[in-house]
């Protein structure tokens, strides 16, 4: 069967997951890439049309073109994981903040704003910020802004490069200086700790956590992302606070870099789905 794989960054095809992944599956499947990262929308659609249409999908890119080609695609019959309408939501930090209150999972209290520079122009609003606050990019992108500011005065020095940037402010929660990294694929649930990035110096060194040590809240969690949001494959991050276990990011399709046996999980629901087309 037909495999495609949307991609945008020239080092997806040699990651040490999906590479291997890929290898596994293109001994019993073709498997082809479209690149994206040079066109528009317009032309990832026309140069996929040459093709005929792939038995499977996978978008692993939440760039705009991305998203364009995904959605044609599936306007045209095809099975694309994760959907158009999964990926557009977690890409968008304001629709992920609604669909999580309409789930009723614990999210910060996030506010949008239409340019960090009409934040700033707004004086009173200014003056009743209970700081500190996180403030990040509207829209999920390689590089985006994530930072946690105490006063106005470290919102007005991030003007100097993102004052044109869509975003979002979201009540600072205290947690226990870790991250939760919690990775699904088709329901199969990998867990880390990692250093919280807002600390100064943080290591990125993830330490594992074996599978039956995950507390069954969290697993209740990130079942329930899976039913909000369908996802088939996507990692959240949590805070553990005084509040209970905190959502404060979804991506929908990691890399899942160092996290063992992730390779084996993505081809099994690659396989599983591919099946499941057969019965259609």
């Amino acid at each position: 069967m037909d495999i495609c794989l949307i991609m945008d960054n020239p080092e997806t095809p040699h990651h040490p997951v999906i590479a291997v992944a890929l290898q596994q599956l293109s001994t019993t499947h073709t498997v082809r890439l479209l690149d994206v990262r040079t066109l528009t929308g317009a032309e990832a659609i026309a140069q996929e049309k040459i093709h005929v249409l792939a038995d499977l999908y996978l978008l692993k890119s939440h760039a705009p073109q991305a998203l364009d080609v995904a959605y044609f695609l599936e306007q045209h019959g095809a099975l694309v994981v994760n959907s158009w309408a999964s990926s557009s939501v977690c890409q968008d930090r304001v629709r992920m903040a609604q669909r999580m209150l309409e789930a009723n999972l614990p999210w910060p209290q996030t506010r949008s704003f239409a340019t960090l520079e009409n934040l700033l122009a707004d004086s009173h609003l200014l003056a009743s910020l209970p700081f500190p606050l996180i403030i990040k990019s509207r829209y999920s992108h390689r590089g985006d802004l994530v930072d946690k500011v105490h006063n106005v005065e470290q919102l007005q020095a991030l003007a100097a490069h993102w004052s044109r940037e869509p975003v979002v402010l979201q009540e600072f929660i205290a947690g226990d200086g870790w991250d939760i990294k919690l990775w699904v694929i088709d329901e199969r649930i990998f867990a880390a700790r990692r250093r919280t990035p807002l600390e100064a110096d943080a290591s990125k060194e993830d330490f594992p956590i074996a599978s039956k040590e995950i507390p069954g809240r969290w697993i209740g969690i990130v079942l329930e992302l899976a039913r909000a949001f369908n996802l088939r494959l996507y990692g959240v991050d949590l805070l553990i606070t005084e509040r209970g276990p905190i959502i404060v990011d979804i991506n929908s399709f990691p890399g899942f870099r160092g996290v063992p046996g992730a390779d084996h999980a993505l081809v099994d629901l690659v396989e599983r789905l591919l099946r499941e087309t057969k019965t259609l």
